[in-house]
Formats: C-alpha cells, structure tokens, sequence
C-alpha cells in the first residue's frame, strides 16, 4: 500500500495522521466532492455530489503494505468511481440500512460488495451511507483463493452477495474488536498486536469471498447488470460532451437506446434523471474548474464553457448543490 502524502489546503477538509513503521492511522472529515479520492485506500475516485451535503463525511483509515481497513460513514448521495491501486482487492461490507448501488448491485446492511483485482469502484452512495472497506494485496488474495478451495485462478468481475444473518453478526464483531486495538495501537509491540489482527481478519474476509463466489451467468438483456453497463457508457459520453449543449436526446441516439431505457438506467442505478444527472456532472465540473484553476477566467466563461447556456439558472443551480457562490468557491482554491 503506497502511504501519499494528504493535504488541503481549503478549510472544510480536515485530516489527522497518525504514523508509525509500517503502519498509519488517518482520520478525515471531508466536505467537498475533491476531497473524496482518498477514501478508499489506494484508490483514485471522483466523486460528484448529486445532492448538497447534510454533514462531512467521516473516514477513518488503518493502512500497512500486507492490508488497509476504510471505515465510512457518509451524508451525501454522491457518484463514486476509480480504479483501485494496481494489484489489490477491495470488499466493501455495508453496515448500514440505506441503499445504495455499486456495479448495478443494490447494497444496504449486511451485502458484501467483492471488487477484485482490476475491478474499480463504481457507484451511488446515500445519506447515511456506512461501508467497512477491506482491502487486501494480490499475494494475499491469492492465498484466500487456496484456503477457499477454489480451482480456478480467476475471480471474475464484481459481485455482491448477501451474508446469512448470523455471519454478518459474527463479522460484524470482530471488525469492531480489530478496530478498537488499532485505535489503541500507540506502541510499536501494540501495533504488532493489532496489525496481525487485522491481516487475520482480512484473511477471513476475502477467504468468505472467494467461497461465495460463483461463475455469473450471462445476464439478461434488461437485468440490473446490463442497466448499470448502461449508465456507465451513458455517463462516459455525458463526460465527453460537458462542453457542448447536449441534451439526453443527443445521448440516446450515440447510444442507440431509447429515452425510456436510458431513463430506467440512471433512475435504477444513480436514483436521479439522466437530464439532473448530466446538469450534476456539469456543477461539479465546474466547481473542480474553480479549485483549480488560475482565477483568469470569469465564472460565466467557465459556465458556458461547461455547457450551461443560462448563467442565471447555472448559478442558483450551484448554491443549491454546494450551498456556496461560485465566487466563494473561487475564493478557496486547493493547491495541489
């Protein structure tokens, strides 16, 4: 696990860290959709808020090179999605009873999300969103895969499974018994302690996973899967176009799909229109212009460049979203 040096230099992203050999403990209280590419250790996502934040959200990290533990806890229905660092495994067992998506899998408490190798992360969180993340190293995986029994060398793409009941409990507990001795891991011996405690848990894990798993079947042509395909490719092309005054029209005809199709895809996936979600896409754009850009461009320039043809609805829009102007924004650029 690479440990990146973290830094903001706006004043709503706050961070602690706390590092000792082979070992760190980060705790993050994030409140603008940049902030958000750290919460998955290893990873690089980008977020775009699709609704104003209630709260920060709370991520809380232990990272060493053989595993990392992300705990989550989220007020915002955000788009999430980014590769995960080259080589690792991410299972995300969600904790609590709001329901989110992630690769066209509806999740809530007790589901386990298992991201393979290669696999990204791909998804919509919600208001109260809580996940466990554990993230676990190609050796290891590889490992969990023998202790498993499984024959075959490949895991296949992303799946979700429901854990029985009383295996979610059993799980539960030890997660929060391994989080509370890396909390108190203040000595290099409790660190030890802790961190082998922690690879075993991760060894349970992703040994679970690899015995759930199961060759798919090739989904049906209006299956949850093949809908979040959808949106994914509408999304791509949504991105591609943020410069140009598109509207979902233009997108169902790249895409050779009908308006209905497209609009069962993002409402089952992202729980928003794809008219709203192209004008998100395009707020957030915006914003990431903002942070960071040289201040010599006007705010209406960076708004019609983004596609908004209305500077008057682009702006009201934009407090809505972010509950801030766009001067404000500007204001507290991030240095990277």
């Amino acid at each position: 696990m690479t440990f990146a040096t973290i830094h903001f230099a706006h004043n709503r992203g706050e961070s602690t860290v706390s590092v000792m050999p082979g070992f760190r403990h980060l705790m993050h209280h994030l409140g603008d959709p940049s902030e958000f590419g750290l919460a998955v250790s290893g990873a690089v996502l980008t977020v775009d808020f699709l609704a104003p934040q209630a709260a920060p959200a709370i991520i809380e990290q232990f990272q060493s090179p053989a595993w990392a533990l992300d705990f989550h806890l989220a007020q915002v229905k955000a788009r999430v999605r980014g590769p995960l660092e080259e080589g690792w495994a991410s299972l995300g067992l969600m904790r609590a009873r709001v329901e989110s998506s992630f690769h066209g899998f509806v999740t809530d408490q007790g589901v386990l999300i298992c991201n393979p190798p290669g696999e990204g992360i791909d998804g919509r969180i919600m208001p109260g969103f809580e996940c466990a993340a554990v993230n676990v190293p190609r050796t290891l995986w590889e490992e969990c895969r023998v202790l498993a029994g499984v024959k075959r060398t490949t895991f296949g793409s992303v799946v979700a499974h429901r854990l029985p009941a009383e295996v979610y409990v059993r799980i539960e507990r030890r997660l929060q018994v391994v989080r509370r001795q890396l909390r108190a891991a203040n000595t290099l011996h409790m660190v030890r302690l802790a961190s082998r405690e922690a690879a075993d848990f991760t060894r349970q894990v992703a040994t679970l996973a690899w015995r759930l798993s199961a060759v798919p079947e090739e989904p049906a042509r209006d299956s949850p899967r093949n809908r979040a395909r959808l949106a994914r490719r509408a999304e791509e092309w949504m991105r591609a176009h943020l410069s140009e005054a598109v509207q979902v029209t233009d997108a169902c005809l790249a895409l050779g799909v009908s308006r209905r199709e497209l609009e069962y895809a993002f409402r089952g996936n992202f729980e928003i229109s794809p008219r709203d979600f192209l004008q998100v896409l395009r707020l957030n754009a915006v914003r990431r212009a903002l942070q960071l850009g040289t201040g010599e461009e006007s705010v209406s320039r960076l708004a019609v460049d983004h596609g908004f043809t209305h500077f008057g609805r682009f702006a009201a829009n934009y407090r809505a979203l972010f509950r801030e102007n766009p001067s404000e924004t500007r204001g507290r650029r991030i240095v990277r």
